[in-house]
């Protein structure tokens, strides 16, 4: 990895961090996929409409729409090298990657394992997931290079009900 490959993994960090901050309570999880060559991908759009048009603060727009009254909430979400969202809520079906490090001490999902192994193919710098029961993890070339837990794995403060 070069420093601007380093730097733009900090990026992502930093935007998916930022997304799980301003996630509300229905916050239903997120995936992105950074990629210079979108035509290559295994993707399909999952609604008419899947061009975000001008966006200015990506990181509100990922936050906003990943919940189930959206209709872009599902998929993953492709993003240029400079994290531009370039499209909404695609269905990615990466080839399964058997040579893939799987941390199989996470309790993960099918997101997981799709930006796990989509992060293997030609053209994909990064991959990216967000939860609030799983967290962030961050992926390139079939190794999660970045993990922080969910907010569920926080110590949890007991609330007294006053009688």
């Amino acid at each position: 990895m070069g420093q601007s490959d380093f730097e733009l993994t900090d990026t992502l960090l930093e935007l998916l961090s930022s997304v799980d901050e301003r996630a509300g309570a229905d916050f239903s999880g997120t995936g992105v996929i950074v990629s210079s060559r979108i035509d290559d991908l295994p993707i399909l759009g999952m609604r008419p409409v899947s061009d975000p048009g001008e966006v200015t603060d990506v990181a509100h727009l990922l936050a906003t729409i990943s919940n189930p009254a959206n209709e872009h909430h599902d998929g993953f979400h492709v993003l240029d090298p400079n994290l531009r969202i370039l499209r909404l809520g695609q269905y990615f079906s990466p080839p399964i990657a058997l040579s893939a490090n799987i941390d199989r001490t996470k309790r993960f999902g099918g997101r997981y394992l799709a930006a796990l192994f989509g992060s293997m193919l030609p053209g994909v710098i990064a991959t990216g997931i967000v939860s609030c029961n799983f967290g962030i993890a961050l992926f390139r070339e079939g190794q999660e290079i970045a993990y922080r837990p969910g907010r569920s794995a926080q110590p949890k403060v007991e609330k007294k009900l006053l009688k």
